[in-house]
């Protein structure tokens, strides 16, 4: 039975990221008074002067580096004094209808514009990551647990509650961040540039603020992103940094092609990189977002709450035990709630709306039925009143899921990365993936500067800009961005899901922002505890060699294993007992009775603050014992243990998921997040690259990577060569081809390549006489230049006859006579025929053919008379010289007679 209470409604949040920031907001400045809100996140902390601030690099917090858009229509539903303090020191139209900023950015501003809500005692922050010990959850003194604790959700999996998923892609990130002060060449491309190059094909995005910082991103076959992931856990698992420019410890592969040719394409100096990060998008849903929990109560809390109509009494069937139990309820947000595909850029927005939508609800579930403005707090809140949110939820999860994310998924790039790396390397190929690359960016460009709402129209966007990013990539690079589709925008648009559709409320109805005061309380300092898994395992009688293998996959992951020890293999008391602190352990036993034995001997260390205690199991340890026994037994002390039950036995398990903290799954990834491994599933703190290389900007002038700069090189004539030099330098130069001393003509006949490693490759297709010269390679970078130079020769080929005329040729009087003659060399030769009458003196009366592609040519006369008694020649000659002539005499007869030699 609900009743009316003059106490605030009581509601925890789990995560202070962007999301739940958003709906804490929303929620206390459309309550006030009636409503007090508990924020948990672990990443923050207090600091020597009692303040809450967020973690950074200096405690250990590696903080997220991408770009977010953030639409219109989502940022005008908040209060105008969210609106305002948003974006009031970035505030960036890129796209149109909408607005770039980091994700530090709105983490930094949101928790700015919390704090006067802190200060008058409506909000509370705590520097903790919400756990299964946590206070709150133990005595259950709240009425409404708010999941907005990523794509890991704790909330979610304490509640039980099932991830549905779509589809599985891979990706990586490419963070950078290029100084204002760089030289001329570092400058970055314009936002304008950056929007067309990013639409028109979708292997590489890029998202960023101020054309400065932001995030390349790069999409992925399966086989790249193990590559990716392979090399990376190397260099993480020795604590070492990436350094892109380092050829030699990272030589040329497909991984490290596709990002330094994905750096290339955007003009983005491989110095200002700062992290590489591998990305698996895994598009799943959960199956519901509200769920109603049950809290026994216990008999302290009983004699506190008896006069309390939140509680319920359940009577045992002998009727000897009452129990007490409180509800409340649990709801999911953000990535606890739905996991989108960042590709289409929705993914916070969608988080936003959801974060809106159910604050609005937890109103109109408090708002008084008699008058519309008052609020009456009714607890416990009612599941059936935020059916509306599940609908909500429904709609965007269609939208967005469906309506996007599901548009790039059934959109793969492995076909057209197969068939790049397949036929690239051929000229004629090569030459039309660039028309076509071109092609599609001038497309891309013609549309988006159609739009009345375009915000670069000041900027315009020329074909050389579009060229050039053609050329400074590699035929491979060429290849995949032609062969790519562009994004299927038309498939995406549509109308949008909007919060103001189910649960309108105007602008005027927000609360005035209470006065910033001296602060009420002071805080002590915490320490930053950095929260470790002791994982209990009871496997039963026997172990399943799948059981075995997934034991060993996580003993051997980076997660359970201390970088500074050697590869050899540790036991498990080896690893209890020594000072590996911040790695996760994990414990086997068979038994029930020897996981009591463990808890008893270890229960000092289970009682410390950075420890976290889990129980996994099987359902059916033996012909007796059941999960059930396990909760009992490892719960016997009264703590409310978190039990994982492995099994694909949904059936029988159903009387064990009535206790509280307990789940069960047969999945393979949700028993690794619960373990600690995994614990985003889209993003990863990656590697750091080396800031020896972008903490300066010092360069050094380009240098050719031969023993010589000078070297001769021939070709035959009419065919194919190629002219290639390697420079190296910091501050990549710029290479540029010359012909005797002249820019190089630009035709089809010449292509210029580069290879990731600083090779510029010219090639010249079907060499004339006036290709023959001095090639000059010259490469140019802020502080110097090199060059190199190619002498080639055209070599000519003196003209041959492979097929005489022969012996003397007789012919038939009125009959048709034919003289044939086959001959070679470069340039291609001319035959002339002639027909001797009298000493020195010729005769045009024949006709002439001249010589065809297998070298031959024929002379035919059209019908024999006496005049045609003669000595016939026929002269070959080319360029390069005249070969010796051939002759055939030909007699006449009058008579029938067949042609002889």
């Amino acid at each position: 039975m609900a009743s009316t209470v003059s106490s605030p409604l009581v509601v925890v949040v789990s995560g202070g990221g962007p999301v739940g920031l958003t709906f804490s907001l929303n929620l206390t400045m459309m309550m006030g008074k009636h409503a007090k809100i508990i924020i948990y996140e672990g990443r923050w902390f207090v600091d020597e002067h009692g303040v809450t601030r967020c973690q950074g690099e200096e405690e250990g917090n590696t903080r997220r580096d991408q770009v977010v858009t953030l639409q219109d229509h989502v940022i005008n539903q908040m209060p105008s004094f969210i609106q305002e303090g948003l974006f009031q020191n970035i505030n960036e139209r890129v796209w149109p209808t909408s607005r770039n900023i980091p994700i530090r950015e709105v983490e930094d501003r949101l928790f700015d514009l919390i704090q006067p809500f802190v200060q008058n005692g409506q909000v509370e922050l705590i520097p903790e990551q919400l756990n299964e010990q946590s206070n709150h959850l133990i005595e259950g003194n709240f009425d409404v647990l708010v999941g907005a604790d990523g794509s890991n959700s704790f909330v979610r999996r304490y509640c039980n509650i099932k991830m549905i998923s779509e589809g599985i892609e891979y990706a990586c990130g490419v963070a950078y961040d290029i100084p204002q002060d760089v030289i001329l060449s570092h400058e970055p491309l314009h936002q304008a540039l950056n929007c067309i190059l990013t639409i028109s094909q979708t292997r590489y995005l890029v998202n960023s603020s101020t054309s400065r910082r932001g995030y390349l991103n790069i999409r992925l076959i399966h086989n790249e992103y193990e590559e990716l992931s392979e090399c990376l856990q190397k260099f993480q698992k020795y604590n070492e940094s990436l350094d892109l420019l380092d050829y030699n410890k990272y030589p040329q592969s497909p991984v490290w092609s596709i990002v330094r040719q994905g750096l290339e394409f955007f003009k983005i100096p491989a110095e200002y990189v700062f992290r590489v990060v591998p990305i698996k998008i895994d598009v799943r849903h959960a199956s519901i977002v509200v769920r109603e929990l049950r809290f026994e109560i216990n008999k302290t809390q009983q004699r506190t709450s008896s006069s309390n109509d939140s509680t319920s009494t359940i009577e045992n069937a002998s009727g000897s035990e009452k129990k007490q139990f409180k509800t409340m309820l649990a709801c999911l947000v953000g990535d606890a709630a739905m996991n989108v595909h960042f590709w289409p850029g929705r993914g916070m927005n969608s988080g936003m709306k959801a974060a809106m939508a159910l604050a609005r609800n937890i109103l109109r579930s408090c708002t008084s039925k008699i008058s519309p403005h008052s609020i009456e707090v009714r607890i416990p809140l009612r599941f059936l009143d935020f059916l509306d949110y599940e609908g909500f939820m429904a709609r965007l999860r269609a939208r967005e899921q469906q309506g996007r994310s599901l548009r790039v998924l059934v959109d793969p790039i492995d076909a057209s990365v197969e068939e790049a790396y397949t036929y690239a390397h051929l000229i004629p190929c090569y030459n039309t993936y660039k028309r076509k690359l071109n092609e599609k960016l001038k497309e891309t460009r013609q549309r988006l500067e159609e739009r009345f709402d375009w915000p670069h129209q000041t900027t315009l966007v020329t074909d050389e800009e579009l060229q050039y990013a053609c050329n400074r990539i590699s035929l491979h690079a060429v290849a995949q961005l032609s062969l790519a589709n562009p994004w299927p925008t038309r498939e995406m648009s549509g109308i949008e899901v909007l919060v103001e559709d189910t649960f309108p409320f105007k602008q005027e109805q927000f609360l005035s922002v209470p006065t910033i005061g001296e602060a009420t309380s002071v805080h002590a300092p915490s320490s930053i505890v950095r929260q470790r898994f002791l994982i209990l395992w009871i496997v039963g009688d026997t172990m399943s060699g799948n059981t075995k293998n997934i034991i060993d996959s996580i003993r051997s992951s980076p997660n359970f294993v201390d970088p500074s020890t050697t590869t050899v293999a540790k036991t498990t008391n080896q690893l209890l007992n020594s000072s590996m602190e911040g790695f996760h352990k994990l414990h086997v036993v068979h038994t029930i009775k020897e996981a009591q034995n463990w808890i008893n001997d270890n229960c000092e260390s289970l009682r410390q603050q950075d420890i976290l205690f889990k129980v996994i199991t099987t359902w059916s340890l033996n012909k007796e014992k059941t999960a059930i026994d396990v909760i009992r037994a490892v719960r016997a002390d009264g703590s409310r243990v978190p039990v994982l039950i492995y099994t694909n036995e949904h059936e029988e398990i159903q009387s064990a998921l009535e206790f509280p903290n307990v789940i069960a799954t047969d999945m393979k990834f949700e028993l690794y997040e619960f373990v600690g491994i995994n614990q985003e599933t889209q993003w990863d703190p990656g590697c750091p690259v080396s800031p020896s290389n972008n903490s300066t900007n010092i360069s050094v002038q380009p240098k050719v990577e031969a023993p010589k700069s000078i070297n001769d090189q021939s070709c035959v004539f009419g065919q194919d060569t190629q002219i290639s030099w390697k420079f190296s330098g910091i501050e990549k130069p710029q290479v540029t081809w010359f012909l005797n001393s002249q820019p190089l003509p630009t035709n089809d006949r010449f292509q210029l390549t580069e290879t990731d490693d600083g090779t510029s490759i010219l090639v010249i297709r079907q060499a004339e006489l006036a290709d023959q010269g001095v090639y000059t390679a010259k490469a140019t970078n802020s502080v110097g230049e090199a060059e190199a130079k190619t002498t080639l020769f055209i070599i000519c080929i003196k003209p041959v006859i492979e097929f005489d005329l022969g012996a003397p040729l007789q012919a038939i009087k009125g009959e048709a006579m034919t003289l044939k003659i086959a001959a070679s060399g470069a340039p291609k030769p001319d035959i002339i025929w002639m027909r001797v009458i009298g000493k020195n003196k010729t005769s045009t009366e024949w006709i002439a053919v001249s010589l065809n592609v297998t070298g031959a040519s024929t002379m035919t006369g059209a019908g024999i008379t006496e005049a045609n008694r003669a000595t016939h020649v026929s002269q070959v000659q080319n360029d390069r010289a005249a070969a010796a002539a051939s002759a055939v005499n030909t007699e006449f007869f009058s008579t029938n007679k067949k042609v002889r030699r």
